[in-house]
């Protein structure tokens, strides 16, 4: 472990550097914290979250052939204010929208799929967790129309595509 009081999240693991997470949110959370809208942290999070996408269609253009896929899987942590996490990631085939559903209700879950061939990416879709899917369909008139038609169509069994070759004509 470091001594430095700079890198005090910071300790060596055989060999390997790695972080305190845990003990950094303690200490941010026992100070106040000043309020951020959801406005806020998704402006904050846009540059990280743009280069982790760019990361991820650079990795598929490696291993895939086009179109390829890139789902997203986003979740807020629920052990603190402020945090959201998103996975990237690059596959070939794109997932069927009831077997993320079911297999991450609790996440917000996006498709993105790359034609590398066009220079293009498209998103296919974005369905948040099972409870929002719920209220969002209780009061469809107060939501995004697009996001309300993905609902329904992930509803209606018609997100589970073999492609999405369709986005590109």
């Amino acid at each position: 472990m470091t001594n430095n009081s700079n890198n005090k999240y910071i300790y060596s693991k055989n060999g390997q550097k790695s972080s305190r997470v845990g003990q950094a949110v303690l200490d941010i959370k026992g100070k106040d914290q000043p309020a951020q809208t959801c406005g806020d942290i998704i402006e904050a999070s846009a540059p990280d979250y743009v280069k982790s996408m760019e990361e991820a269609v650079e990795s598929g253009l490696k291993k895939f052939s086009s179109p390829f896929y890139v789902l997203v899987l986003s979740n807020k942590e629920f052990w603190t204010d402020n945090v959201v996490r998103n996975r990237f990631i690059a596959r070939q085939t794109p997932p069927y929208a009831s077997d993320m559903m079911r297999g991450y209700a609790n996440y917000t879950k996006t498709l993105y799929a790359v034609n590398a061939d066009k220079g293009e990416v498209k998103l296919a879709w974005t369905l948040p967790g099972w409870l929002d899917c719920q209220l969002i369909a209780k009061h469809p008139q107060i939501y995004s129309p697009e996001l309300v038609r993905w609902i329904q169509l992930w509803g209606d069994g018609k997100l589970d595509l073999d492609n999405y070759d369709y986005l590109f004509k």
